[in-house]
Protein backbone atom coordinates (compact mmCIF):
# COMPACT_ATOMS: atom_id res chain seq x y z
CA UNK A 1 0.00 0.00 0.00
CA UNK A 2 1.36 3.91 -0.68
CA UNK A 3 1.98 6.16 1.78
CA UNK A 4 -0.96 8.50 0.48
CA UNK A 5 -3.18 4.99 1.31
CA UNK A 6 -1.67 4.62 4.42
CA UNK A 7 -2.82 7.60 5.41
CA UNK A 8 -6.30 7.89 3.91
CA UNK A 9 -6.92 4.59 5.81
CA UNK A 10 -5.28 5.16 9.06
CA UNK A 11 -7.73 8.95 8.61
CA UNK A 12 -10.95 7.48 7.52
CA UNK A 13 -10.88 4.38 10.12
CA UNK A 14 -10.49 6.86 12.84
CA UNK A 15 -13.30 8.97 11.64
CA UNK A 16 -15.48 6.27 11.30
CA UNK A 17 -14.10 5.11 14.93
CA UNK A 18 -15.15 7.97 16.16
CA UNK A 19 -18.58 8.81 15.30
CA UNK A 20 -18.68 4.68 16.46
CA UNK A 21 -19.74 3.29 13.39
CA UNK A 22 -20.40 -0.90 13.62
CA UNK A 23 -17.52 -2.67 13.30
CA UNK A 24 -14.49 -0.27 14.27
CA UNK A 25 -12.70 -0.74 16.90
CA UNK A 26 -9.49 0.91 18.50
CA UNK A 27 -7.58 -2.39 18.10
CA UNK A 28 -8.34 -2.26 14.35
CA UNK A 29 -5.47 0.43 14.35
CA UNK A 30 -3.04 -2.12 14.55
CA UNK A 31 -3.22 -3.15 11.26
CA UNK A 32 -2.50 -0.63 10.25
CA UNK A 33 1.39 0.71 8.62
CA UNK A 34 2.22 3.73 11.22
CA UNK A 35 5.79 4.09 10.29
CA UNK A 36 6.75 7.06 8.21
CA UNK A 37 2.87 7.77 7.93
CA UNK A 38 1.66 11.20 7.12
CA UNK A 39 -1.12 12.43 9.86
CA UNK A 40 -0.78 15.98 10.39
CA UNK A 41 -3.88 17.65 12.14
CA UNK A 42 -5.25 14.10 12.54
CA UNK A 43 -7.00 14.12 15.86
CA UNK A 44 -6.00 10.49 18.15
CA UNK A 45 -6.98 11.98 20.84
CA UNK A 46 -7.93 9.54 23.58
CA UNK A 47 -6.86 6.54 21.85
CA UNK A 48 -4.42 3.45 22.45
CA UNK A 49 -1.81 3.48 20.40
CA UNK A 50 0.45 1.98 22.66
CA UNK A 51 3.81 -0.08 21.32
CA UNK A 52 3.14 1.08 17.91
CA UNK A 53 5.63 1.60 15.35
CA UNK A 54 5.57 5.02 14.69
CA UNK A 55 9.28 5.90 13.13
CA UNK A 56 9.04 8.88 11.17
CA UNK A 57 5.71 9.38 10.77
CA UNK A 58 4.28 12.69 10.17
CA UNK A 59 2.11 14.15 13.45
CA UNK A 60 2.65 17.85 13.06
CA UNK A 61 -0.33 19.35 14.76
CA UNK A 62 -2.28 15.91 15.25
CA UNK A 63 -4.31 16.18 18.63
CA UNK A 64 -2.73 13.38 20.92
CA UNK A 65 -3.97 14.81 24.40
CA UNK A 66 -4.68 12.13 26.79
CA UNK A 67 -3.57 9.36 24.10
CA UNK A 68 -1.85 6.06 25.33
CA UNK A 69 1.40 6.31 23.94
CA UNK A 70 3.06 4.20 26.12
CA UNK A 71 6.26 2.47 24.92
CA UNK A 72 5.63 3.56 21.23
CA UNK A 73 8.50 3.54 18.89
CA UNK A 74 8.43 7.70 17.82
CA UNK A 75 11.66 8.14 16.79
CA UNK A 76 12.62 10.68 14.21
CA UNK A 77 8.76 11.54 14.43
CA UNK A 78 7.49 14.75 13.59
CA UNK A 79 5.56 15.99 16.27
CA UNK A 80 5.93 20.21 15.99
CA UNK A 81 2.80 21.74 17.29
CA UNK A 82 1.23 18.43 18.73
CA UNK A 83 -1.48 18.13 21.46
CA UNK A 84 0.41 15.75 23.75
CA UNK A 85 -1.41 17.43 26.97
CA UNK A 86 -2.01 14.47 29.83
CA UNK A 87 -0.57 12.06 26.98
CA UNK A 88 0.69 8.72 28.39
CA UNK A 89 4.08 8.38 27.13
CA UNK A 90 5.97 6.22 29.34
CA UNK A 91 8.44 4.20 28.28
CA UNK A 92 8.08 5.92 24.75
CA UNK A 93 10.73 6.05 22.53
CA UNK A 94 11.06 10.21 21.14
CA UNK A 95 14.79 10.13 20.60
CA UNK A 96 15.52 12.84 18.16
CA UNK A 97 11.57 13.61 17.46
CA UNK A 98 10.78 16.97 16.42
CA UNK A 99 8.27 18.00 19.19
CA UNK A 100 9.00 22.19 18.38
CA UNK A 101 6.23 24.30 20.66
CA UNK A 102 4.33 20.61 21.17
CA UNK A 103 1.76 20.62 24.10
CA UNK A 104 3.48 18.21 26.81
CA UNK A 105 1.47 19.65 29.55
CA UNK A 106 0.56 17.28 32.11
CA UNK A 107 2.25 14.50 30.17
CA UNK A 108 3.34 11.28 31.47
CA UNK A 109 6.70 10.61 29.72
CA UNK A 110 8.32 8.67 32.81
CA UNK A 111 11.45 6.83 31.51
CA UNK A 112 10.84 7.82 28.40
CA UNK A 113 14.18 8.52 26.18
CA UNK A 114 14.14 11.83 24.72
CA UNK A 115 17.84 11.88 23.98
CA UNK A 116 18.42 14.45 21.08
CA UNK A 117 14.55 15.45 20.55
CA UNK A 118 14.36 19.02 19.18
CA UNK A 119 11.27 20.60 22.33
CA UNK A 120 12.24 24.10 21.22
CA UNK A 121 9.26 26.30 23.12
CA UNK A 122 7.47 23.02 24.08
CA UNK A 123 4.90 23.29 27.07
CA UNK A 124 5.89 20.81 29.60
CA UNK A 125 4.29 22.42 32.42
CA UNK A 126 3.38 19.77 35.38
CA UNK A 127 5.22 17.16 33.13
CA UNK A 128 6.45 13.93 35.02
CA UNK A 129 10.12 13.76 33.26
CA UNK A 130 11.49 11.62 36.22
CA UNK A 131 13.56 9.08 34.91
CA UNK A 132 13.74 10.53 31.13
CA UNK A 133 16.78 10.35 29.68
CA UNK A 134 16.87 14.24 27.95
CA UNK A 135 20.55 13.97 27.14
CA UNK A 136 21.42 16.43 24.31
CA UNK A 137 18.36 17.66 23.90
CA UNK A 138 17.39 20.91 22.67
CA UNK A 139 14.81 22.22 25.18
CA UNK A 140 15.62 26.20 25.00
CA UNK A 141 13.04 28.29 25.72
CA UNK A 142 10.87 25.49 27.02
CA UNK A 143 8.03 25.46 29.48
CA UNK A 144 8.79 23.19 32.87
CA UNK A 145 7.42 24.95 35.14
CA UNK A 146 6.36 22.54 38.36
CA UNK A 147 7.84 19.64 36.00
CA UNK A 148 9.13 16.57 37.71
CA UNK A 149 12.69 15.59 36.40
CA UNK A 150 14.00 13.87 39.49
CA UNK A 151 16.46 11.51 38.20
CA UNK A 152 16.29 12.52 34.58
CA UNK A 153 19.82 12.74 32.64
CA UNK A 154 20.00 16.08 31.21
CA UNK A 155 23.61 15.84 30.60
CA UNK A 156 24.35 18.01 26.80
CA UNK A 157 21.27 19.42 27.30
CA UNK A 158 20.16 22.88 25.91
CA UNK A 159 17.91 24.99 28.44
CA UNK A 160 18.72 28.23 27.32
CA UNK A 161 16.19 30.58 28.79
CA UNK A 162 14.02 27.92 29.22
CA UNK A 163 11.43 28.24 32.51
CA UNK A 164 11.90 25.59 35.25
CA UNK A 165 10.17 27.51 38.09
CA UNK A 166 9.29 25.45 40.65
CA UNK A 167 10.66 22.43 38.95
CA UNK A 168 11.83 19.28 40.25
CA UNK A 169 15.69 18.76 39.20
CA UNK A 170 16.59 16.60 42.76
CA UNK A 171 19.45 14.10 41.25
CA UNK A 172 19.33 14.86 38.12
CA UNK A 173 22.11 15.25 35.51
CA UNK A 174 22.92 18.31 34.65
CA UNK A 175 26.73 18.11 33.93
CA UNK A 176 27.53 19.97 30.83
CA UNK A 177 23.93 21.31 30.35
CA UNK A 178 23.63 25.46 28.79
CA UNK A 179 21.21 27.14 31.50
CA UNK A 180 22.29 30.38 30.40
CA UNK A 181 19.60 32.43 31.29
CA UNK A 182 17.09 29.78 32.85
CA UNK A 183 14.50 30.69 35.40
CA UNK A 184 15.32 28.20 38.18
CA UNK A 185 13.54 30.42 40.52
CA UNK A 186 12.33 28.25 43.41
CA UNK A 187 13.69 24.71 41.82
CA UNK A 188 14.87 21.85 44.05
CA UNK A 189 18.48 21.27 42.90
CA UNK A 190 19.60 19.29 45.77
CA UNK A 191 21.44 16.15 44.96
CA UNK A 192 21.85 17.42 41.88
CA UNK A 193 24.38 15.98 39.35
CA UNK A 194 26.70 19.31 38.21
CA UNK A 195 29.83 20.25 38.28
CA UNK A 196 29.64 21.55 41.66
CA UNK A 197 33.28 22.95 41.98
CA UNK A 198 33.22 25.44 39.63
CA UNK A 199 30.55 27.28 41.44
CA UNK A 200 31.38 29.95 44.04
CA UNK A 201 29.89 28.82 47.61
CA UNK A 202 28.69 31.71 49.92
CA UNK A 203 28.82 29.97 53.62
CA UNK A 204 25.31 30.63 55.77
CA UNK A 205 24.42 32.97 52.49
CA UNK A 206 21.18 34.30 53.69
CA UNK A 207 23.16 35.48 56.79
CA UNK A 208 25.53 36.93 55.10
CA UNK A 209 22.95 38.82 52.94
CA UNK A 210 21.60 40.41 56.17
CA UNK A 211 24.82 41.39 57.12
CA UNK A 212 26.11 43.65 53.44
CA UNK A 213 22.13 44.85 54.48
CA UNK A 214 22.85 46.08 57.78
CA UNK A 215 26.33 47.06 56.87
CA UNK A 216 25.22 50.20 55.10
CA UNK A 217 23.43 47.52 51.87
CA UNK A 218 20.39 48.26 50.35
CA UNK A 219 17.62 45.23 48.49
CA UNK A 220 15.49 46.39 45.82
CA UNK A 221 13.85 43.51 44.37
CA UNK A 222 12.84 45.69 41.11
CA UNK A 223 16.36 44.98 39.03
CA UNK A 224 19.02 42.13 39.90
CA UNK A 225 21.86 45.22 40.21
CA UNK A 226 21.12 48.90 40.65
CA UNK A 227 24.23 50.40 42.05
CA UNK A 228 27.25 48.81 44.18
CA UNK A 229 25.46 48.84 47.07
CA UNK A 230 22.40 48.42 46.37
CA UNK A 231 20.95 44.74 45.04
CA UNK A 232 18.00 42.23 44.95
CA UNK A 233 18.55 39.18 46.39
CA UNK A 234 19.88 37.30 43.23
CA UNK A 235 21.68 39.80 42.47
CA UNK A 236 23.55 40.27 46.28
CA UNK A 237 23.71 36.33 45.91
CA UNK A 238 26.29 37.20 43.16
CA UNK A 239 28.25 39.93 44.45
CA UNK A 240 29.26 37.87 47.87
CA UNK A 241 30.15 34.90 45.46
CA UNK A 242 33.05 37.90 44.26
CA UNK A 243 34.74 37.81 41.18
CA UNK A 244 34.08 33.83 41.23
CA UNK A 245 30.48 34.40 40.86
CA UNK A 246 30.32 37.40 38.96
CA UNK A 247 32.01 35.29 36.27
CA UNK A 248 29.50 33.13 36.43
CA UNK A 249 26.74 35.35 36.19
CA UNK A 250 28.64 36.79 32.68
CA UNK A 251 28.57 33.14 31.53
CA UNK A 252 24.86 32.70 32.40
CA UNK A 253 22.83 35.51 33.65
CA UNK A 254 22.09 36.57 36.87
CA UNK A 255 18.99 34.17 37.48
CA UNK A 256 20.89 30.94 37.00
CA UNK A 257 24.11 31.90 38.05
CA UNK A 258 22.29 32.45 41.73
CA UNK A 259 20.15 29.57 41.73
CA UNK A 260 23.47 27.61 41.38
CA UNK A 261 25.48 29.48 43.88
CA UNK A 262 22.00 29.33 46.25
CA UNK A 263 22.17 25.51 45.67
CA UNK A 264 25.90 25.31 45.82
CA UNK A 265 25.73 26.99 49.34
CA UNK A 266 23.10 24.97 50.78
CA UNK A 267 20.24 26.78 50.91
CA UNK A 268 17.17 24.86 49.16
CA UNK A 269 14.84 25.10 47.41
CA UNK A 270 15.93 27.80 45.72
CA UNK A 271 14.14 31.25 46.45
CA UNK A 272 11.52 33.01 44.09
CA UNK A 273 13.74 36.14 42.75
CA UNK A 274 10.46 37.95 41.41
CA UNK A 275 8.63 38.60 44.94
CA UNK A 276 7.83 41.74 46.42
CA UNK A 277 10.81 43.23 49.07
CA UNK A 278 8.96 42.05 52.22
CA UNK A 279 8.47 38.63 51.07
CA UNK A 280 11.83 38.12 50.15
CA UNK A 281 13.23 39.76 53.59
CA UNK A 282 11.25 37.76 55.67
CA UNK A 283 12.14 34.37 53.63
CA UNK A 284 15.76 35.52 54.24
CA UNK A 285 15.48 36.46 57.69
CA UNK A 286 13.57 32.75 58.60
CA UNK A 287 16.67 31.23 56.48
CA UNK A 288 19.60 33.05 57.58
CA UNK A 289 18.46 32.02 61.42
CA UNK A 290 18.46 28.31 60.02
CA UNK A 291 21.38 28.38 58.74
CA UNK A 292 22.97 30.17 61.95
CA UNK A 293 21.84 27.70 63.92
CA UNK A 294 22.83 24.57 61.89
CA UNK A 295 26.37 26.42 61.97
CA UNK A 296 26.45 27.18 65.75
CA UNK A 297 23.82 25.12 67.44
CA UNK A 298 25.30 24.78 70.80
CA UNK A 299 26.32 28.27 70.90
CA UNK A 300 24.02 31.22 73.67
CA UNK A 301 24.30 33.35 70.94
CA UNK A 302 22.50 30.98 68.17
CA UNK A 303 19.76 29.46 70.99
CA UNK A 304 18.59 33.25 71.60
CA UNK A 305 19.01 34.88 67.97
CA UNK A 306 17.19 37.52 66.87
CA UNK A 307 17.41 38.02 63.09
CA UNK A 308 16.71 42.11 62.31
Amino acid sequence: MSDSGVLASIQEYVERLQRREEGYTEEGLRGFNWHKAELAGCDLSGFNLRKLDMRGADLSEANLSRANLSEADLRKADLSKANLSEADLRKANLSKADLREADLSAADLRDADLSEAYLWWAKLRGADLSGANLRKANLSGAKLSAANLRGANLSGVNLWVADLVRADLCEADLSGANLRKADLGETDLSGTILNWDQIPLVPNIDAAILSALKGGGTLDMKDWHTCDTTHCRAGWAVVLAGDAGQKLEEQLGTNAAASLIYARSGSHPVPNWYADNETVLADIRKRAQKQLMASQPTSPEAKGIEIG
